[in-house]
């Protein structure tokens, strides 16, 4: 199982560096790829759902006191505390920040809690996936309002909004639950096989992101260097609020049980939907506004597997203080 567990790191590791170098050197390549965006990330959703049960989905859903702190956290809290921060050490990067902070717990989350942990978790993960995303169209336009005071440079296009969230999140769920109710046998057998195809969809991703934001790196690298340490920086920040969040320690909880829960509120908080916010913000913003959500794809990937020594690590420590 280690070296499965090795070899598998390895193929993940050299698919993401191997991706965004091509995104980069092989624009022309990369970029045929940058309109399926949405499609990728949908179909990264429907392997990483195939395991799940709903039953344990709908449990969380009764009992949606954790579900709704880290919701409020993700769409409220955060996002207006890294505007204000943002704003006062580096007014430039406040709107890419603004967006990038109040986008909803990414697509991709699923896939990233499979990889790092495989943990029973699963189900709040998704859980926040909907919820967030089925609540950042109304939060994000009415903090860009308020915060920017409806400036019409900086409307948020809602219906496109909404619409991009239900082709790339509610068609993947159906159809995860579709395939595993109707033909069981055939939903074992993609899950087994997940992995490979899960790396490619990630390669395909990384691929046209990257494409798109290639001649930044060679035209404006100075431009290009500050947004990928803000994408850097910010992701720890996410990271250090989500552990704190999720792991606020309930009555009846174990450390265990604690970290498991940190996890979840890390990975619902730095693995967020940044591929939507390059789709609208492009396309309503410029790229100015976009790069900093593209380049958060630098970190989004490529800190995976340091995320998983880090919960080998902290997984050692609960064992060895059980013995």
């Amino acid at each position: 199982m280690a070296d499965k567990l090795k070899t598998e790191d390895l193929v993940l590791l050299v698919a993401i560096a191997a991706s965004m170098a091509a995104g980069i050197l092989l624009p022309s390549f990369g970029i045929i790829f940058e309109p399926y965006l949405l499609v990728w990330l949908g179909l990264l959703l429907f392997l990483n759902l195939i395991r799940l049960n709903l039953h344990d989905l709908a449990s969380t859903f009764r009992k949606p006191a954790r579900l709704a702190v880290l919701s409020v956290v993700k769409l409220v809290a955060l996002p207006l505390l890294m505007y204000f921060v943002t704003k006062a050490v580096y007014e430039p990067l406040a709107v890419p920040v603004l967006l990038l902070s109040g986008i909803a717990t990414g697509l991709g989350a699923p896939f990233v809690i499979n990889v790092v942990e495989k943990s029973k978790k699963l189900p709040l993960v998704v859980g926040m996936v909907i919820v967030t995303s089925l609540g950042v169209p109304i939060v994000l336009p009415s903090l860009v309002y308020l915060l920017l005071g409806g400036s019409s440079k900086f409307e948020i296009p809602i219906g496109n909004m909404i619409f991009l969230l239900s082709v790339a999140l509610f068609i993947p769920i159906a159809a995860g639950w579709f395939t595993k109710r109707q033909w069981p046998t055939i939903a074992q057998k993609v899950d087994k096989r997940s992995f490979p195809v899960s790396i490619v969809l990630v390669s395909l991703i990384n691929l046209g992101v990257f494409a798109d934001f290639s001649d930044l790196f060679f035209k404006e690298p100075g431009f290009a260097l500050v947004n990928i340490t803000a994408a850097f920086v910010l992701f720890a920040a996410y990271g250090v609020i989500g552990y704190i969040a999720g792991s606020i320690k309930h009555r009846g909880k174990d450390n265990a049980e604690k970290r498991d829960l940190g996890i979840v509120g890390l990975i619902a908080m730095t693995y967020v939907n940044n591929s939507l916010v390059v789709v609208f913000a492009s396309q309503f913003f410029g790229t100015d506004v976009a790069a900093l959500a593209a380049f958060y794809n630098l970190p989004y990937y490529a800190l995976i597997l340091i995320l998983k020594v880090l919960v080998k690590q902290e997984s050692h420590k609960d064992f060895t203080k059980v013995r």
